[in-house]
């Protein structure tokens, strides 16, 4: 099916919203540590399960809660390898790994490390990945009432009990599109947690607006069509320290940084990623590509049978109204 060409307003309100949402999965899955601990115990959990992520058959089997996948399925993976798909310096990785073992949550072995099933089976991970489910079937409502997801293939019968939903399955598919999002941002601004307090920026400056509130509906990506500037709330280091669990000495450097190389500016309210920096290619191509990501990440929730069910539950709540 070919796909259909979203209004440049609803793919700037997609971008928003998958902002938004990598923003919320990577604090959700830092075991209450910063989001740079989040980031790599993602990293590293999707290495481990990476056999998991490729076999259908093994992703239903472990699919639930009730259901992790065994430690002799988590294949290790080296702190070198992490350091490299996440533009982390290696002696960073190594000493946060070193953190998180003494914390119990990653184990080292002799061919690299892996999260064990102990800290992913307990409750408190348990209530984050369930928040991490409603957050992924939230955001496809919102997709959904924007017209993003109109071509997705959608299964006739959910394949997954109602009242033991896939919560494992669901994290893994998008725990890869999380990586995937998180890689382009700190590619094209240079540093991992620049990138974070960027991406944090342009959450807190438009967090307020509606899912309509996108801009221009067609035209080109000139800043004239983002929404006004006017309309961005700015927000203070001191905020941004505490949305992200980062000291704030470490975020004002990354924001003067940021400023350095032009790509937010400081208002009386705060500081302000402004649609000038939005409109350049990097961030443009960061949106589109971010439609294809979306697509991948609800088309395998579509084949598994688990966007029946949220259809499913949507078309019940209608009709109780």
């Amino acid at each position: 099916m070919a796909r259909v060409q979203a209004p440049l307003s609803s793919v700037r309100v997609a971008a928003r919203l998958a902002n938004a949402f990598a923003l919320d999965l990577v604090k959700l899955g830092g075991f209450g540590r910063d989001v740079v601990d989040g980031l790599l115990l993602a990293a590293i959990s999707q290495a481990n399960v990476a056999q998991i992520t490729r076999s259908p058959e093994l992703q239903v089997i472990y699919a639930t809660l009730d259901q992790p996948p065994p430690d002799e399925l988590r294949r290790p993976v080296s702190i070198s390898a992490i350091a490299n798909s996440l533009r982390i310096p290696f002696e960073t990785v190594r000493r946060r790994v070193a953190a998180l073992a003494e914390l119990g949550i990653v184990q080292t072995q002799p061919r690299g490390i892996i999260v064990p099933t102990a800290p992913l089976n307990s409750p408190f991970y348990r209530m984050a990945a369930e928040a991490h489910y409603e957050l992924v079937r939230r955001l496809y409502s919102r997709l959904r009432g924007i017209g993003l997801l109109e071509d997705l293939r959608h299964p006739k019968e959910p394949a997954f009990d109602p009242d033991s939903p896939p919560v494992r399955l669901v994290v893994r598919l998008s725990s890869d599109y999380r990586l995937r999002l998180a890689e382009p941002i700190s590619q094209h601004v240079g540093d991992l947690v620049t990138g974070l307090v960027l991406m944090d920026m342009v959450h807190a400056n438009t967090e307020h607006l509606a899912d309509t509130e996108g801009g221009a509906a067609h035209g080109d990506w000139s800043p004239e069509g983002f929404v006004a500037d006017s309309a961005r709330k700015g927000v203070r280091p001191a905020a941004l320290s505490a949305r992200l669990g980062i000291a704030a000495e470490t975020v004002r450097r990354h924001i003067q940084r940021l400023l350095d190389d032009d790509r937010c500016e400081r208002k009386e309210d705060g500081f302000v990623v402004p649609a000038r920096v939005l409109a350049r290619a990097p961030f443009v191509q960061f949106m589109m590509d971010n439609q294809s990501h979306l697509h991948r990440l609800y088309s395998g929730l579509a084949d598994f049978g688990v966007l029946a069910e949220w259809e499913r539950e949507i078309l019940s709540l209608k009709g109780a109204a």
